[in-house]
């Protein structure tokens, strides 16, 4: 036992250091791809001393902020590394390898270290990252130091390119070299290779193509923003008459390419106003490129990245100080891929268009029309415009029985009046008398009423309540669903009804809020819909949401949960077992216990949804995920609940990599899903539900991925899945 402990415990720290280095090399293009860093690295090793510096530099960086007990995840993720990695290539390339060059190297990566801890702390007190700083900051010391250090050699990088190819071993890499330095290439391409491998202080166009080659792996944006970023770059230096040159032979040209994958795809979410404002920004990170290059020749040095470090924080921080918030938007969950960030935006832009963190539902149970909504012609105007007169109508559309002329005549009179979310009672009234019908008191115009808060600044108000029937007082504390009261007729209303707005103040009468109701279903004519967040019009009929307590409790997953399951696809057959965890952050989710693969969802009791998924697509966990992508937890007949998929989550196909390229701009392509129940069946025992789904693609003819999915209720659990797509079938029992 203690030998496997001790075996695992080997296997974790190998895999922490693993992956410290490689995201501390895929960082630098602000990526945290594992390949793709791995492709950075074996391009650093086209000169073994160079490619060795800057890998014990990132060693030696991590090892210091573990040594002094730094965030493990934050070493993991190569925070304290990316800027290393780029001190250690830049002694590597100015210095030859001795004993004094070791000792610079160590001290190099000790100051590239601190420099990240103090910047860093510096910038996130304002919401910005630190980018390349540390390393500015870092190499310049150096570089001013080591003019009076005598012992240190100074290296012969880049001035023969072709002897450091030879020192590789590689013919091929001299011969591809000899034949792109020969081909006919237009300029701006040549230029765009040799910036691109500058980033990592390898002045080749092969480096540059290769790193171009695994940039366009990794993402396809990324590229295409480094590409029109760097193109503007080019032509605005032809349109101003400057000196190509200084793109061409300085290689200050990585800005543009920095700036563009930055901006374009990482820090704002990938559009046609991210483009924009990645090409505009081209003219003053121009200018800054060359006043700066003039000061810094003064002090006979590279300017390096400075003028991307400026341009991005000055950019990033004027969004921050916005008054409102508009295009081009920030990325708000950094998801550390330009393709991840766009797809969940586009995702969450249908899905969540309206969400609020405090959910506010219908205060009453069953269906009730509204008579008059926001803007209304009687009484909803000025700053008491945003809210709702609810009533409840028969099948021909009328408010009453027999003649109308009593209270009692109408449907929704004296019927439960509930708590639209959980808060505390902070006013009522409960004095005022129901008028006749046909009548109204406006000396009392709100009449009986109550006020609920529940957050900072979030009120809703209840009017025209019946004398008397209020269950609740002032300073209770209340649940979603508990009845408050019964409608009645008191206050301005001349018929039964409810008066119904959202405030940002304690007090009866206050100005409304604009603020969505959630978790309905609507009916107008034939179409009958569930709304997630939204805001109901006149004439609409309003249901509110009855939990079934089979799905309730079949998707209540609290930590600790392990579910298992035997899944056979015909063939074979195997175990799978899940189980359900919090993060930090007291984000949900569950995790593959057989392959790792993650599911993060939320459950707000009344509708479960997943958020994101990582892991292997193989697993029964990720048919779980598309299965029941959106469940309202009401098996309500002849409803159809929709979503959109991240089209990431979907599908890696090379139509959609092709689509990548135009998702920011024209997105045509989706992954869409679909959710109807089956009649329930009951028993003396329990009750089965058998939720019936499915998942496509949208917007291409060739329909490469389409799944049918069939899941079934039983015992208060997930008791059966079944899977079925064109040519593929797989079958899941619970076992628990």
């Amino acid at each position: 036992m203690r030998r496997f402990l001790a075996s695992s415990a080997t296997k974790d720290n190998i895999l922490f250091v693993v992956h410290s280095v490689l995201k501390s090399y895929s960082q630098v293009f602000f990526a945290r791809n594992l390949y793709f860093a791995l492709f950075l690295l074996v391009v650093t090793f086209f000169d073994p001393y160079m490619g060795m510096a800057g890998l014990l530099s990132v060693l030696l960086a991590n090892g210091f902020a573990l040594l002094l007990g730094f965030s493990r995840e934050s070493i993991r993720e190569g925070d304290f590394g990316f800027n290393s990695v780029l001190v250690g290539l830049g002694i590597g390339f100015y210095f030859a390898p001795n004993l004094q060059f070791f000792i610079l190297l160590v001290v190099g990566a000790l100051l590239s270290f601190l420099f990240t801890v103090i910047v860093s702390g510096i910038l996130y007190k304002y919401g910005l990252p630190f980018l390349s700083i540390p390393f500015l900051i870092a190499l310049w010391s150096l570089m001013l130091a080591t003019r009076n250090f005598t012992t240190l050699e100074i290296s012969q990088h880049g001035v023969y390119t072709l002897n450091e190819l030879y020192a590789t071993g590689d013919s091929g890499l001299v011969s591809a070299y000899r034949y792109l330095k020969e081909m006919a290439m237009p300029e701006v391409f040549r230029i765009y290779f040799n910036s691109l491998g500058a980033i990592l202080f390898q002045f080749n166009i092969i480096s540059g193509i290769l790193i171009a080659i695994g940039l366009l792996i990794y993402s396809r944006i990324a590229f295409l923003f480094s590409f029109i970023s760097f193109v503007s770059a080019y032509y605005f230096y032809l349109i101003l008459g400057a000196d190509i040159n200084a793109l061409s032979y300085n290689y200050i040209g990585f800005n543009f390419i920095l700036s563009g994958i930055a901006l374009g795809g990482y820090f704002l979410t990938p559009s046609k106003m991210s483009i924009l404002w990645t090409v505009l920004l081209v003219a003053p990170l121009m200018i800054l490129t060359s006043s700066l290059g003039s000061i810094f020749n003064d002090l006979q040095l590279s300017i390096y990245s400075l003028p991307f470090n400026i341009i991005v924080l000055s950019f990033l921080y004027t969004l921050k100080l916005r008054q409102k918030a508009g295009k081009p938007l920030l990325v708000t969950i950094q998801h550390h891929s330009p393709e991840k960030n766009v797809y969940h935006y586009l995702s969450s832009k249908g899905r969540f268009k309206d969400f609020r963190p405090i959910a506010i539902c219908p205060p009453f149970f069953g269906q009730w029309t509204i008579s008059q909504g926001h803007a209304g012609e009687y009484t909803h105007k000025g700053e008491w415009k945003d809210a709702w007169d609810f009533v409840i109508t028969d099948k021909d559309g009328k408010q009453f029985k027999n003649d109308g002329k009593q209270l009692e005549d109408y449907y929704c009179y004296d019927k439960p009046v509930i708590a639209p979310a959980d808060g505390e009672v902070v006013d009522i009234i409960d004095d005022v008398e129901d008028n006749l019908v046909g009548d109204a008191n406006i000396q009392q115009n709100w009449g009986n009423s109550i006020v609920i808060k529940h957050g900072y600044q979030l009120y809703s108000q209840i009017s025209h309540i019946k004398e008397g029937s209020f269950k609740v007082k002032k300073g209770d504390m209340v649940k979603k669903g508990t009845v408050l009261a019964h409608c009645g007729n008191s206050g301005r209303s001349p018929y039964p009804h409810l008066h119904f707005q959202i405030q940002t103040t304690p007090y009866i009468g206050s100005k409304t809020l604009r603020y969505p109701l959630s978790h309905y279903i609507t009916e107008k004519g034939n179409m009958r819909n569930y709304e997630f967040f939204g805001y109901p019009k006149e004439g609409e009929h309003l249901k509110n949401i009855e939990v079934n307590t089979s799905l309730f409790w079949a998707f209540h997953f609290i930590p600790g949960k392990v579910l298992n399951y035997d899944v056979t696809d015909g063939e074979n057959n195997w175990k799978e077992s899940w189980e359900v965890k919090t993060d930090a952050y007291n984000n949900s989710y569950i995790k593959c216990l057989t392959t790792g693969a993650i599911a993060w969802f939320i459950n707000d009791g009344t509708l479960f949804y997943f958020t994101d998924f990582q892991g292997s697509k193989k697993s029964l966990l990720y048919r779980f995920f598309l299965s029941s992508f959106r469940v309202m937890l009401s098996a309500e007949q002849d409803l159809l609940i929709s979503d959109e998929i991240p089209l990431h989550l979907y599908t890696a196909s090379p139509i959609r990599m092709l689509h990548d390229f135009v998702a920011p701009i024209m997105p045509v392509m989706k992954a869409v899903y679909q959710l109807a129940y089956e009649k329930n069946r009951k028993n003396i025992i329990n009750e089965t539900v058998l939720l019936i789904s499915r998942t496509f693609l949208k917007g291409t003819a060739i329909q490469t991925k389409r799944y049918d999915f069939k899941l079934t209720i039983r015992q208060y659990r997930i008791d059966k899945m079944e899977v079925k797509s064109d040519n593929y079938s797989l079958k899941a029992k619970c076992t628990n």
